[in-house]
């Protein structure tokens, strides 16, 4: 019989060792755990941040200590240790009057307590004493009995009160008798270190010590910290900027202040991060500020996991190789590829401003952000692309309509081919001759395609009348003229401005622009000479919306003569690059062009058929239908106005949620970039082509994109702008929604965006780039460089910073729609851009809005000419003696003695131009309302009366003032009075 097998282990030595080995283990982990969800990286930042604290609160109690008068406070200390002997010393009479003063106290509670319930049981027997009577009830003698005794009670407790009160005030008079010396010198000892204790509390609050500093200890001990710890996770819950998790949108949980303690405070902008304070509380995260903390978080700006408490977590994105190097060496830091919206790197973090500043030309503290917003609009990104904010704009290009009464054929053929060529700060983009066009037969199918390009441009072209030019123009003159009449505020002529070198190197993108940005507006000049011609010009600068009705280039109202001398100079910059370096006159490619033509039959018919279609065409009809396709295919109807192509949609991807668009969409191909949007976004704009690298594939299957040879800034700012581009949906009540006075400044500002007004002008700080090219203009007359810039300042269009405030909306008005010489002695003249009356109307409706100004009547009925007295010490202000007016005042037809840089605009246009009451703040300080001006300041700022004459009008400046600006306002008015009734 076999042995029966024991169905329990009966040796329980191993048994015992093996449960106090696993218990031992047990123990160990969940010690591991409770340490590990202890001990989390914030509550470091957070132990760390209490100790910088504290050492600049013992700074501070240390400043605030240094400061101290020490003689008068050991002064005031010791008047006050000899006021509390003398309070010892009548020690037992100031008890007895507190205690005398606590049962006056007592008995006057009880009795007021009272008062109040007899007086609400009066109230309500008065009422139904007035009720009976009113209605002749029976019980009216007995309720007014009743009334009459509460009435009597009432009184006593009264009289009782007053003399409470009474007690009370003799009382505490005796106990200040006793302790008022004390009590005066304790508060000024208060007074004067209020500063330092203040700061010993707040010590004791951020660094306690003794029993504090072990309660708090143990509040933040593990399995204690549930109760009330002082290291705490902080956080603002957004409800009105939710986050879109899985299509479900949560409200934001920003967490970010959990190690970024000092964001709002402050005090640590020299501090390390996280503890750093943020730039310009004043707009961002202080609790004054359009964007406080509470209200706006973080992460809707910067993006990132908004409920995240550890860097790596939080997908902090580096915005430099070396930065991303000293995070992974620091932090292990690594790219979160499951996170939609990781965080932007600081030097992009104004991109998240694009998503609730929107109805805006720009975007207000947010420089490099405006800069690419400005470039899309300059190079009709929008052409190809749908962009969100960029609807309906006006093509960036010249309309191909009329091509060939401005150019011949051939110089077209070559612009196309290489257009940086010919003007390398054009705007117009490379098509041919990059990167992924370089094999066999790509440069043959390329000029084929030019060539077709010219060829349908030429047979769709409609005729423009060119007649000879009715005489001749002096090129010298003519050059005079471009120089000073106001063409520079647009354009440039770079030849003679840079340097060779300079414009090569801006040809490669290796070097910023030298020329101002207001100055690219209208293109180079340097070689327009080799492009168009001569009749063409003069018809242009004569008339330029003959030509294209949709420009915004203006009338400059020249007469024939001045058309004539420009026509001469600008026909006289001619390419003046030596053979090798020209783009060679492109020769037919009959072969190339077949090839590719059937290429493009083939995808829509059998190649039977195609082969078929093509044997019937002669070799310009060939050319013509190439030329249409390349067009198609190229989009160049995106900038261009070009025949059959007006409604043809753009050939670019929908641009508008650009910024949401995760790494894992982007093709990356075989470039060795980071796999970011950011990354891939720069990439394309500097090297569009180059993601084809290593690709084999037909010529239509290739990127179409164009090379506009942005520079690295370009390229970044542009970057920022698609990054801003986002899918997010912002709540109504978080976007800036604009009043109806900010829409009006901004339909303004779009306008003088859209005509390049700040090219001439300076407004709202910055602007005026014609004053250098003023400046080298009298350089070249042989003027120093220092005068030659007090010239240009002389002889620059002017300011128009507080424009709606100085002049009248209807004179505004009319001056847009037909300007007339303000300053005839100037060389540059306000054009003639013919505005309608809605754009004229919404550009004086901008500045009056700008400048607070009601619009758009105004009534001046207060305003009347002086009279008797004061007309004479006006005329006395304005003589030789005292202010000397008419010595740089223009008056009527009377121009003033000296060079034309000293005048100044003619006073008898003031009534029809100026508000009066502008002219008297002008009057009182003219630097304010315009620095830099010329304009004497007669009246010093917080010294009128020690400035004012003292013999004219009893020296009151505020009346002289008013005196002088209503002579002013009324000087040429008619029969010398000005219209007082309502001014629109």
């Amino acid at each position: 019989m076999p042995k029966k097998v024991d169905e329990y282990l009966r040796r329980m030595d191993p048994m015992n060792a093996l449960f106090a080995a696993s218990s031992i283990g047990l123990l160990l982990i969940m010690g591991w755990m409770v340490y590990d969800d202890h001990a989390r990286g914030w509550k470091r930042y957070q132990k760390a941040f209490n100790r910088l604290e504290a050492e600049k609160t013992r700074a501070a109690i240390e400043e605030a200590s240094a400061g101290l008068d020490r003689e008068t406070l050991e002064s005031l200390e010791a008047r006050l240790a000899e006021a509390r002997a003398t309070v010892s010393q009548h020690a037992r009479d100031l008890e007895a009057a507190q205690e005398r003063l606590s049962e006056i106290e007592a008995r006057r509670y009880k009795d007021d307590l009272d008062f109040r319930t007899i007086k609400s049981t009066y109230d309500a027997r008065k009422f139904d004493y007035e009720e009976a009577r009113q209605h002749g009830h029976g019980a009216t003698a007995r309720l007014e009995k009743r009334m009459k005794t509460l009435e009597v009670r009432l009184e006593e407790l009264r009289v009782r009160l007053q003399e409470h009160e009474k007690e009370r005030a003799a009382t505490e008079e005796s106990i200040r008798a006793i302790t008022g010396q004390s009590d005066a010198v304790s508060k000024t000892i208060e007074e004067m270190t209020a500063d330092r204790d203040r700061l010993t509390k707040r010590l004791d609050t951020v660094a306690p010590r003794g029993l504090m500093r072990v309660a708090i200890d143990a509040l933040n001990a593990p399995l204690m910290d549930f109760i009330a710890p002082t290291l705490k996770i902080n956080q603002v819950v957004l409800e009105n900027i939710p986050i879109d998790i899985n299509f479900t949108r949560i409200p934001r949980a920003d967490r970010c202040q959990t190690c970024h303690l000092g964001i709002d405070r402050a005090g640590f902008e020299d501090a390390e991060n996280p503890f750093r304070t943020h730039p310009r509380l004043d707009l961002f995260v202080g609790g004054a500020s359009p964007h406080p903390a509470d209200r706006f978080g973080c992460t809707p700006c910067h993006a990132g996991r908004d409920r995240a408490v550890e860097f790596v977590y939080a997908t902090h994105t580096p915005g430099t190789a070396e930065q991303r190097e000293s995070w992974e060496e620091a932090y292990g830091w690594e790219r979160d590829h499951y996170w939609e919206h990781p965080m932007l790197a600081l030097r992009r973090a104004e991109a998240g401003c694009l998503k609730c500043h929107q109805g805006v030309v720009e975007v207000p503290e947010a420089p490099r952000l405006n800069r690419g917003l400005a470039l899309i609009e300059r190079h009709g990104c929008y052409g190809c692309h749908k962009m969100r904010g960029f609807n309906d704009r006006p093509k960036v290009g010249p309309p191909l309509t009329r091509i060939t009464s401005k150019t011949d054929v051939q110089w077209l053929a070559r612009w196309i081919k290489s257009p940086r060529a010919f003007r390398p700060s054009t705007r117009m983009p490379h098509f041919y001759g990059l990167s992924n066009n370089r094999g066999p037969g790509d440069a043959e199918r390329e000029d084929a395609e030019i060539l077709g390009i010219v060829a349908y441009l030429e047979a769709k072209a409609e005729p423009f009348p060119t007649p000879p030019l009715p005489g001749r123009g002096s090129r010298d003159r003519g050059k005079t003229l471009v120089m000073s009449v106001g063409c520079m505020g647009c354009h440039a002529v770079e030849r003679d401005e840079i340097e060779q070198d300079v414009l090569l190197a801006r040809n490669r993108g290796e070097a910023a622009d030298p020329i101002a940005f207001e100055r690219r507006f209208g293109p180079d000049l340097s070689r327009i000479g080799s492009k168009a011609r001569p009749e063409w010009i003069y018809q242009w600068v004569r008339d330029p919306h003959a030509y294209n009705p949709d420009t915004r280039m203006p009338s400059l109202r020249l007469t024939t003569q001045e058309a004539l001398d420009i026509t001469a100079y600008l026909s006289s910059l001619r390419d003046e690059t030596p053979d090798s370096g020209r783009v060679p006159l492109l020769r037919p490619q009959p072969e190339a062009r077949d090839r590719t033509l059937m290429s493009y039959l083939v995808q829509r018919m059998p190649p039977a058929d195609a082969e078929a279609r093509l044997a019937s065409m002669s070799d310009r009809e060939r050319d013509i239908l190439l030329g249409e396709r390349s067009i198609a295919r190229y989009g160049c109807f995106g900038c261009h106005l070009i025949p059959g192509f007006e409604t043809t949609p753009p050939i670019g991807v929908d641009l508008s949620e650009e910024g949401s668009k995760h790494p894992d969409l982007l093709y990356f191909g075989y470039i060795d970039i980071e796999h970011t949007a950011p990354a891939w976004f720069y990439q394309k704009l500097r090297a569009p082509r180059s993601f084809d690298e290593g690709k084999v594939a037909e010529f239509y299957d290739r990127l179409r994109m164009p090379d506009f040879g942005f520079t690295d800034d370009e390229a970044e700012a542009i970057t920022l702008v698609l990054q801003g581009l986002t899918k997010e949906k912002v709540p109504l009540e978080s976007v800036r929604r604009l009043s109806a006075r900010d829409q009006a400044v901004e339909a303004g500002r779009r306008i003088i965006f859209d005509y390049n007004c700040k090219g001439c002008h300076v407004y709202e700080g910055s602007g005026g780039a014609i004053r250098a090219s003023l400046s080298r203009h009298f350089i070249a007359e042989g003027r120093s460089e220092p005068e030659a810039q007090s010239l240009a300042n002389s002889f620059a269009p002017p300011i128009l910073d507080g424009e709606g405030d100085k002049v009248q909306p209807e004179w505004l008005f009319a001056f847009l729609k037909g300007p007339e010489p303000i300053r005839p002695w100037l060389g540059v003249r306000m054009p003639t851009f013919g505005f309608d009356d809605d754009h004229a109307g919404a550009l004086v409706h901008h500045f009056a809005a700008k400048d607070g100004r009601t619009f758009p009547f105004q009534t001046f009925a207060d305003r009347r000419p002086p009279r008797g007295r004061e007309l004479q010490a006006a005329l006395t202000m304005f003589s030789p003696e005292y202010f000397s007016c008419w010595n740089c005042h223009q008056q009527g037809e009377r121009k003033p003695q000296g060079p034309p840089e000293g005048w100044a605009p003619d006073l008898t246009l003031a009534h029809e131009r100026l508000n009066p009451d502008w002219i008297e703040r002008w009057i009182t300080d003219p630097q304010k309302l315009m620095p830099g001006t010329k304009m004497p300041t007669y009246y010093m700022p917080g010294d009128l009366e020690g400035s004012a004459p003292p013999d004219i009008l009893g020296g009151d400046p505020h009346r002289q003032i008013r005196v002088l600006a209503d002579y002013v306002f009324h000087l040429g008015a008619r029969d010398g009075r000005a219209a007082s009734g309502a001014r629109p």
